[in-house]
């Protein structure tokens, strides 16, 4: 292939490239109102956009085109002079600024009409140059820029600009047509990188490495393709096509990872954080695991605290802070590296500070009925209806959250199942509140309790979670512990099921066995650990039940459980007659035997 052509290709490639890029940026300032607003920079975007897109219509409509791109240039230099010294807002610098705007846009009608062939200006071709000279000398002259740092790149690149355009003046070749050009774009870059950051990573870096890869590609396509053989050189470039994916994937990552020091995604990071809160077992515990992993997230020292007060990083605004709800505050410093937080951080921030509010509710919600559930223990009264009323309480409330986010994740995808989970959750409460002045219940409305809870539960697991219920109906009128299963069933799911890396199963059958009633809970997860009694269970569920059954039943009552590697059946006995005949204290129950 001729070099001309493939210069001429890789330029076409370049300036749609660049035509693009500002176009996408100049519709993101106007959905923003920058442009409304009378921002400079989004105002330079905007000619920017204009410019190279008038480029692109060179190649269709040679005449217009050039009227139209001297218009569109003339506004470049008053543009860069506004850019430099936007910390001028009054006074002469203000005057100058505005003079020469004026003059710039003569001067570009000026060549529009010479290149229109309506005028005749003597020395026009060195006209660009001169206004670009002038610019660069008046922005030195009118810099002025809060940062430092972004002071000193606009120096640099004015003073290469000044000596771009005088060389244009003396000489010309491409070198000097086409290096203002690329000192615009780096002012522009270098503005983008210290006003929108976030944007500069992700549109110009991201975008602007992954074009680089294809720029590549493609020229070495339009070189091998003039080959004798151009199927052996589509074949040659095959793997680089397939490559792109992955390397814009991994272009994206480097950039978050290294220059954004984001080591996580916004959804890992969600993962991670809500994990970490939910293995919290009281509000200290909460705050520090908290702090610890918004310290990871962000890669900056975070402080929370559940309690009234002002942090200190309000008055930073490179920091992040949130409310919780009334309930405290959190926030994360600057970070030390200078490297700012950007919008998705903030957005971020404060989603996952949501979730620790709604987090510390729960904790202090099951803080509040441990100090119940102890001094009930203390009381020694586990047959009165205070006890059974703690231990309605003593539903995980976890249940509550865990069951809400699985409707939320069912509502985009499985509505159905979502609408179904509600009512299996409205019942599960439902039959708390309306027993809740009584000790007894009939077997069959405990079992249909319990059936709710499994059907939240397995909406919640999906396909790792099946269920099996079968109920001897003779049964069906027994009357009784209110919440005597429930646990039961909590504890196969916390300590069975939710250990297994597979499927896991709970079964709940009911049956009669002569004189007596049983009640048998079992799944297939790992089971008890070897030398299990009910005075090392870390739980209270199992000494619960076991308490209430020798209250109510005396001997006859009993709690037993089996265990192996695939198996773990828990058992609930109870004398048919004396289940339905006393409520455990010598009184008769309200519900008689029913049994014929």
């Amino acid at each position: 292939m001729p070099e001309y052509d493939l210069a001429y290709a890789a330029t076409l490639v370049t300036v749609t490239f660049c035509a693009l890029m500002f176009s996408v940026l100049a519709i993101f300032f106007w959905r923003e109102k920058r442009l409304r607003r009378g921002s400079v920079f989004a105002l330079f975007t905007l000619v920017c956009a204009a410019a190279f897109l008038t480029n692109l219509l060179l190649t269709v409509a040679p005449g217009p085109a050039t009227v139209a791109l001297d218009l569109v240039r003339g506004m470049l230099p008053p543009l860069l002079v506004h850019l430099v010294s936007q910390g001028a807002k009054s006074g002469v610098r203000y005057g100058v600024r505005r003079g020469f705007y004026g003059v710039s846009a003569a001067a570009a009608i000026a060549l529009g009409l010479d290149d229109a062939g309506l005028v005749s200006i003597p020395f026009s071709e060195l006209l660009p140059a001169v206004m670009l000279a002038a610019a660069s000398a008046l922005g030195l002259i009118l810099l002025s820029v809060p940062d430092r740092r972004q002071q000193a790149w606009y120096r640099v690149l004015l003073c290469l600009t000044g000596a771009a355009a005088v060389a244009g003046m003396l000489y010309r070749s491409p070198v000097t047509e086409l290096a203002p050009d690329y000192l615009l774009l780096g002012f522009f870059c270098t503005t983008l990188y210290y006003q929108e950051r976030l944007v500069f990573f992700d549109l110009l870096i991201k975008r602007g490495l992954f074009f680089c890869f294809a720029l590549v590609a493609l020229t070495e396509f339009l070189v091998l393709s003039d080959s004798p053989d151009p199927l052996a050189a589509a074949l040659l470039l095959t793997p680089l096509w397939l490559l792109a994916p992955w390397a814009d994937r991994r272009l994206g990552h480097i950039v978050d990872r290294v220059f954004l020091r984001r080591r996580y995604s916004p959804a890992g990071a969600e993962r991670l954080f809500t994990g970490e809160l939910q293995a919290a077992s009281a509000e200290d515990d909460l705050r520090l695991r908290a702090e610890r992993s918004l310290a990871a997230i962000f890669q900056a020292r975070a402080e929370v605290r559940f309690a009234a007060g002002t942090p200190t990083q309000r008055d930073d605004p490179q920091a992040m802070v949130a409310d919780l709800r009334q309930s405290g505050w959190a926030a994360v410093d600057a970070r030390r590296s200078g490297i700012p937080f950007m919008s998705d951080d903030r957005r971020l921030f404060h989603s996952l500070a949501g979730t620790l509010a709604v987090v510390l509710e729960n904790v202090r919600f099951r803080e509040q009925q441990h100090r119940h559930q102890e001094r009930e223990e203390q009381l020694r009264l586990l047959a009165s209806r205070a006890e059974l009323k703690a231990l309605r309480a003593q539903i995980n409330p976890h249940f509550l959250f865990n069951a809400l986010n699985a409707i939320a994740g069912l509502i985009p995808s499985q509505p159905e199942l979502a609408d179904q989970t509600i009512e299996w959750l409205a019942q599960v409460f439902r039959y708390t509140l309306r027993k809740s002045e009584s000790e007894w219940v009939r077997l069959d409305e405990e079992v249909e309790f319990v059936t709710a809870y499994l059907r939240v539960e397995q909406a919640r697991f999906g396909e790792r979670l099946a269920i099996e219920v079968a109920v001897d109906p003779e049964a069906a009128a027994v009357p009784v512990p209110a919440v005597c299963i429930q646990p039961l069933v909590e504890n196969a799911l916390r300590h069975g099921v939710s250990s297994l890396e597979g499927r896991g199963e709970v079964r709940l059958a009911v049956a009669v066995d002569g004189e007596m009633v049983k009640i048998e809970v079992s799944d297939n997860g790992p089971g008890f650990p070897r030398g299990f009694t009910l005075a090392s269970s870390p739980g209270h569920a199992l000494r619960n039940i076991a308490e209430r059954l020798r209250g109510y039943y005396g001997e006859m009552g009993q709690l037993c459980w089996e265990s192996s590697a695939d198996c773990t059946r828990v058992r609930l006995q109870i004398p048919f007659e004396a289940a339905a005949e006393t409520d455990g204290r010598g009184k008769r129950d309200s519900y008689p035997n029913r049994r014929r």
